[in-house]
C-alpha cells in the first residue's frame, strides 16, 4: 500500500475520532445550556466515544492500512502489549471523566494514574509495533546493557581489591 493511501486512511480515521469527540462535546454543551443533562446518557456517550476511539485507532486503522499483513511475531507481540496498555489508559480516562464531579473520590486520581502509566507503557511498545524498532535492535540493546553491567562488576571487583591492598 502506498504511503499516500495510508495517509488518506489515517486522515479519515482522525476525522471519525473527531466526530465522536464532537458528539460528546455537543452533549456537554447541551447539558450546560439547558441544565437537563442526564448522567446515565453522558456515561453511555463517554463509553461509546472511548470504545469508538479504541476500535478506530487500534483495530480498524491497522486493518485498513494492512499493517497486520506486514507484521512478524515480534511486532505482533508488541502490538498486543500496545493495545492492552492503550485500553488501560483509556479506561483511566473514563474513570477520571466519570468521577470528575466527585472530587474526593479515589477513582478520580486512580483514573489519572492509570492513564499516565498506560500512556507511558503503550508508547514503549509503539515503536516496535510500527516496525521502527526491530528484534535485533532490542537484542543489541540487551547485549550493550549486559556488557556495561559486566564492566561495572569488574570495576567494582577491582576497586574492592584496591581497597583491600591499601588497608593492608
Amino acid at each position: 500500500m502506498t504511503p499516500e493511501k495510508k495517509a488518506q486512511i489515517k486522515k479519515r480515521i482522525t476525522i471519525a475520532e473527531t466526530v465522536l469527540l464532537g458528539i460528546l462535546v455537543v452533549y456537554l454543551a447541551y447539558g450546560i445550556i439547558t441544565k437537563t443533562a442526564n448522567d446515565s446518557l453522558f456515561t453511555v456517550i463517554a463509553i461509546g466515544v472511548v470504545a469508538g476511539y479504541l476500535i478506530l485507532n487500534d483495530f480498524l486503522e491497522p486493518y485498513l492500512t494492512k499493517t497486520f499483513e506486514e507484521m512478524d511475531s515480534f511486532r505482533k507481540e508488541a502490538y498486543k502489549k500496545y493495545v492492552l496498555w492503550d485500553v488501560a489508559s483509556m479506561a483511566g480516562v473514563l474513570m477520571f471523566v466519570l468521577n470528575f464531579s466527585n472530587t474526593g473520590s479515589v477513582m478520580t486520581y486512580a483514573g489519572l494514574a492509570l492513564y499516565f502509566i498506560g500512556s507511558k507503557q503503550k508508547n514503549t511498545y509503539r515503536p516496535a509495533f510500527l516496525g521502527k524498532v526491530t528484534k535485533e535492535d532490542v537484542e543489541a540493546a540487551k547485549r550493550a546493557v549486559a556488557d556495561v553491567e559486566a564492566v561495572v562488576v569488574e570495576d567494582a571487583e577491582e576497586a574492592q581489591e584496591t581497597v583491600e591492598t591499601v588497608e593492608e
